[in-house]
């Protein structure tokens, strides 16, 4: 690396410089569009890499929530997309998003402590640092080479607190090696140096490693696992906070999210209870939004008890009643924010379940302008088309994605999709070479070794 590139960037060279994106970024996750406000979020810190708490915390914050709500983790592609270059601040920008996208991932958290100490960001890599060292604390058998590099990490920024923590993990993991041993030693030393204790080193020593409660209070709030005291504590500020300022949307949203981590009934109806009144009061439909949330939430629960204790018509029924509501919910959501191609796709994929395709078609055209779900809604606006048996016109849809950047699963289904679209026209050879490349990648999706084999004794018989 050179020394350019290798120069650390100040908070000073850069600050404010992100702040129309962290901006966006704030717009957009109070509309619940996670993946477009972690894209803004990213962009933000790009520009201002120094940035912990609009940039790092907030991405965080919008990370657990999309984690929450189904959020997918990032596939082979995209990770290809976001690999290392030779620019810094990319690779810090690039490690942030993956771990956005997967939240509890070890290696992307170790990426970001990485990229951050190449940057010599002290406060990012302390930051990372202690959600990667509460990974460690919270599995089976910690890792002990991921504890050393944390160790490394922490021991270069004079970070000795959490230095010992993730020696003490290492030595934990490793009980029989001599060298571990001897570091959490020295580091327990330097330590107490730091804190300006010169009295009984051991004693000083013991506190270091035992006693963690100054970090808890973060730790937790990074970790995907929230006890139920800690989520209490939380909710018992956010009401205190609320109180004092019932008409500021910030305290408004925070007691919301407080009171619906519980997924309790009685939880998620006080929190209704408060945005109704945030809404009446105010009229801003995103509170409206929220309460349809929720309420999403608690039947997809319903369901999943229904269906874990067997009862297969219950669950039909309550998925049914579910579907119907959420069309509903995404009907007016396209109202009230007629530009949001997000919702038009969450709306149009909802309809083609419930075999509206028409309505389906409408809503999906209108979201296929979105760049970032192109091929996802071009996968949903083909099967649209097959539903109602308009075979060319799904075709023509599929083949305008078929060749792009796509993972290979997304592939095999487009691929399958346009087979059994040209087997319908009776174009046997394209149906034939579609289906082939799905075999060649996957011999047993779904049918298509029968498919392979059934038109070509076709075209053969054909032939004769």
């Amino acid at each position: 690396m050179s020394q350019e590139q290798s120069k650390p960037i100040s908070n000073g060279d850069t600050a404010g410089k992100g702040k129309a994106f962290f901006d966006q970024a704030d717009q957009v996750a109070e509309t619940a569009n996670w993946d477009y406000a972690i894209e803004m979020c990213v962009e933000g810190i790009k520009r201002e890499p120094g940035n912990l708490e609009r940039g790092y915390r907030k991405l965080r914050d919008i990370a657990m929530k999309r984690k929450i709500q189904g959020g997918k983790a990032p596939g082979m592609i995209e990770q290809l997309k976001r690999r290392n270059s030779k620019d810094p601040a990319e690779n810090l920008a690039n490690a942030s998003y993956l771990l956005a996208k997967d939240p509890g991932s070890v290696f992307f958290m170790e990426q970001v402590m990485q990229a951050a100490g190449a940057m010599e960001l002290a406060e990012v890599v302390r930051w990372v640092g202690e959600i990667l060292i509460e990974s460690q604390r919270q599995a089976k058998k910690p890792n002990k080479r991921i504890c050393v590099v944390c160790t490394d990490a922490m021991e270069k920024f004079e970070q000795y607190d959490l230095a010992v923590q993730a020696c003490a993990l290492a030595q934990q993991a490793a009980p029989n090696d001599a060298n571990i041993e001897t570091r959490l030693g020295h580091l327990g030393a330097k330590y107490t140096l730091a804190k300006g204790g010169y009295g009984d080193k051991e004693s000083d020593f013991t506190t270091a490693v035992k006693d963690m409660s100054v970090q808890t209070e973060l730790l937790e709030k990074d970790s995907l696992v929230k006890g139920k005291s800690f989520l209490e504590q939380q909710l018992a500020k956010a009401k205190e906070e609320y109180q004092a300022d019932p008409d500021v949307a910030g305290k408004i949203n925070a007691l919301a999210d407080a009171l619906a981590k519980f997924e309790d009934p009685a939880y998620e109806n006080e929190a209704i209870d408060v945005l109704t009144k945030a809404f009446e009061d105010s009229k801003s439909y995103r509170f409206k939004m929220r309460i349809g949330d929720i309420r999403i939430r608690q039947l997809s629960r319903q369901y999943r008890k229904l269906r874990d204790a067997g009862d297969k018509d219950g669950a039909k029924k309550l998925a049914k009643q579910q579907l119907e509501f959420e069309i509903e919910e995404y009907a007016e959501r396209a109202k009230n924010y007629p530009t949001d191609l997000g919702v038009k796709y969450e709306l149009g994929r909802r309809l083609l379940l419930a075999g509206r395709y028409d309505d389906a078609i409408g809503s999906l055209q209108q979201a296929q302008r979105d760049p970032r779900r192109h091929v996802l809604v071009m996968n949903y606006l083909g099967q649209a088309f097959m539903k109602k048996q308009w075979w060319q016109e799904a075709i023509d849809t599929y083949e305008k994605v078929v060749q792009s950047d796509l993972s290979e699963d997304k592939l095999k289904e487009i691929r399958y999709n346009l087979g059994c679209c040209y087997e319908q026209l009776g174009d046997l050879p394209k149906a034939q070479e579609q289906f082939s490349h799905v075999a060649q990648v996957d011999f047993n999706f779904k049918d298509v070794r029968q498919r392979v084999e059934t038109i070509r004794a076709k075209i053969s018989q054909q032939e004769q």
